[in-house]
């Protein structure tokens, strides 16, 4: 089986069915399209929408002419869920008039719209109603029992609870190790001929500190090889940047740790995130951002830009290596809070920064019985942003 690994935004639709309210969807394939929307919808996750897209393919859904007419005739639908299987509502595509046929005639492409919009507002009011995230289960329930088809997946891919927490997986294995041991003590969903099409992986909200690139990818890995290792036929990663809204869920959910970003909500509602130097990427004596920093930082800017605030405070830190002064240091740490500032608005965080150094990182240092640290250093080398 050949597998996809570029990025396709475009997809083939295919008859998808999924569990509504514990009963099946017209099992026999033949009453029009299904595309099926599974959304984690979780409090560390923006609010759920839709990339262009997968409306576009639910418009040509709505045009299919596999469809007959009367209020109980043949005809396209969505399936909008949670994966915690708590909502799940099943809305019409194909455009009808008042009697149930088939409208065909001047308001066929308006009645097309307002059957996506209404598709498009159902995902975005979808918020999770349990703590944690068993997106494998949610797969699972979803096509369990159903012909193979189309299954849209809305999330930021950070399973914490169930086979797959990646809690306790981490991001050193080899992508292909949980697929295997996950498949190896049966709990994969059993995706044999579906086209399974994952958006929004890797996009974080609320205290889930943001991916930086490695552990991105590394993500995507991870459910590329658990898709393939579960027999779909092709693994789709829509690489669309989905809308950057707080999330819909208030049911706390667990963090999972990210190499090298620690971010932390206080009690007034402020979150200060802090970046350590590998995640930033800045080398020796310079302030240059890394480009893998970038993805970090425009993130960070999208969570800025959709939290009212009266400000950012960005504040640089730098170790104390043999040799630097108190006055470079000081130089060096501004400079590189101006550099992740600069980056911020460049990304359309849209508020107000400030952003100055600290130099030497307060309460540490390197320096032990006249031999420099690199550990040390390491941890006292980082960027501070609070919002």
């Amino acid at each position: 089986m050949k597998r996809s690994r570029a990025a396709l935004p475009i997809f083939v639709l295919a008859t998808a069915l999924v569990s509504a309210c514990g009963a099946r969807a017209g099992a026999d394939g033949g009453d029009g399209e299904r595309i099926v929307i599974l959304a984690s919808a979780s409090a560390n996750e923006p609010r759920p929408s839709l990339p262009s897209g997968i409306e576009s393919r639910l418009a040509e859904a709505a045009r299919s002419t596999n469809a007959t007419d009367g209020k109980n005739g043949k005809g396209s639908l969505a399936i909008v869920a949670t994966a915690d299987g708590d909502t799940t509502q099943t809305l019409p595509l194909t455009p009808r008039r008042a009697n149930g046929a088939v409208e065909h005639g001047l308001q066929r492409e308006n009645l097309v719209d307002a059957n996506v919009r209404r598709v498009s507002e159902a995902v975005g009011g979808l918020a999770a109603t349990r703590p944690g995230v068993d997106l494998l289960a949610g797969i699972d329930n979803a096509v369990r029992g159903v012909g193979p088809g189309t299954l849209v997946v809305l999330s930021s891919g950070l399973s914490t609870d169930g086979g797959f927490d990646l809690r306790r997986t981490g991001w050193q294995l080899e992508p292909a190790a949980p697929a295997a041991e996950l498949k190896a003590r049966g709990l994969l969903p059993k995706l044999g001929g579906w086209r399974f099409v994952m958006a929004g992986i890797g996009a974080t909200a609320g205290p889930q500190a943001p991916l930086s690139l490695p552990v991105r990818e590394r993500l995507v890995a991870y459910w590329r090889e658990i898709c393939h290792a579960a027999g779909a036929a092709e693994c789709l990663f829509d690489e669309a940047r989905l809308d950057s809204r707080p999330p819909n869920g208030t049911v706390p959910t667990p963090d999972v740790p990210v190499p090298g970003i620690v971010s932390v909500r206080g009690p007034d509602g402020t979150t200060k995130t802090t970046l350590s130097n590998d995640v930033l990427g800045f080398a020796g004596d310079s302030a240059a951002l890394s480009p893998a920093a970038q993805g970090v930082l425009a993130e960070l800017a999208s969570r800025i830009a959709a939290k009212p605030s009266a400000g950012v405070v960005v504040r640089g830190f730098t170790a104390d290596p043999p040799g630097s002064t108190g006055q470079r240091r000081a130089e060096l740490s501004a400079a590189r809070a101006n550099a992740v500032a600069g980056a911020l608005r460049a990304a359309g965080a849209g508020v107000r920064i400030d952003a100055s150094g600290g130099g030497t990182a307060p309460g540490m240092t390197a320096m032990s019985g006249g031999v420099f640290d690199e550990g040390v250093a390491v941890k006292m080398r980082r960027v501070d942003i609070t919002y």
